[in-house]
């Protein structure tokens, strides 16, 4: 979700040729350079929605996919505009409905009021079980992360499991 450049969906993708990975980002030119990752690597799992992740997660079927990954979300760090997180009580039912029972949603951020924001939201979740975690080494370190860590900022990864 928000899949910025695509460094986690492509690492996925080339990796696990097994599964199938859906990346989602509206910015034009993180998905140009996934296209062209995709057609240079001749990946063949990986599809690319260019659009708003919580618009397409609303058209999946319901419990249709394993996990949902949210690293590095954009941050709204303005009070006014925190209402604009994809972690947030009024937005977060998309990403919930298509995650399948036993499903993992994994998440990331360097900013500390929206870790908190993601836990008060995962555990007001009555069929989410899970919290903070040490970092998953399946996540690749974006620009994202790197910012987060040149500005001095703590990286907090989440996980939680549909029960």
């Amino acid at each position: 979700v928000g899949c910025g450049a695509g460094e986690n969906a492509l690492a996925a993708a080339s990796t696990r040729p097994d599964i199938d990975v859906i990346a989602a980002e509206v910015h034009t030119p993180g998905i140009a350079r996934v296209l062209a990752h995709i057609e240079a690597n001749g990946l063949t799992n990986l599809r690319v929605v260019h659009g708003d992740a919580l618009e397409f997660c609303a058209r999946l079927a319901t419990a249709s996919l394993d996990e949902v990954w949210v690293f590095f979300p954009d941050p709204w760090p303005k009070p006014r505009q925190r209402q604009r997180r994809i972690v947030h009580p009024d937005r977060f039912g998309p990403l919930l409905r298509c995650l399948r029972p036993g499903g993992l949603l994994r998440m990331a951020t360097d900013i500390d009021d929206y870790v908190e924001q993601m836990v008060q939201v995962c555990e007001s979740a009555s069929e989410l079980d899970g919290g903070i975690v040490e970092r998953w080494d399946g996540r690749v370190m974006t620009r994202f992360e790197i910012k987060g860590i040149d500005a001095g900022r703590t990286i907090t990864d989440l996980a939680y499991r549909r029960v």
